[in-house]
């Protein structure tokens, strides 16, 4: 299996410009060809890069070992009204890292909620 360590830096370059709308994956795998070498081909990079969605662990929304509650507060300056946001807290006790999932532009979605 090809792993981030033995892929040419440029690919990493060329999957960031993918990645931010610049090229398209036609494009992305077009030019990554040209940079394959030792037999790895442009296809293995992008599967060492691109995301196995399909693969992502999730866990259930009645897991008893988080709980999942709507919260409410004021938009920064009140100009926006009430803002509405989802927090996940471990049901167990002491003190735990936390990681902060913010929503795109077409808010809070399930999609976001499973990630949260």
């Amino acid at each position: 299996m090809t792993t981030k360590q033995n892929i040419d830096p440029r690919i990493f370059d060329l999957y960031d410009e993918y990645c931010h709308g610049h090229i398209d994956r036609r494009e992305f795998l077009k030019r990554a060809t040209v940079m394959t070498v030792g037999g790895v081909s442009a296809l293995w990079m992008a599967e060492a890069l691109l995301p196995r969605y399909a693969e992502a662990q999730t866990i259930s929304f009645t897991d008893s070992r988080m709980k999942g509650t709507y919260v409410e507060y004021p938009s920064p300056g009140g100009t926006s009204g009430t803002m509405r946001g989802y927090l996940v807290q471990p049901t167990s006790e002491g003190p735990h890292p936390a990681v902060m999932v913010m929503h795109e532009n077409r808010g809070l979605n399930p999609h976001i909620e499973d990630v949260a």
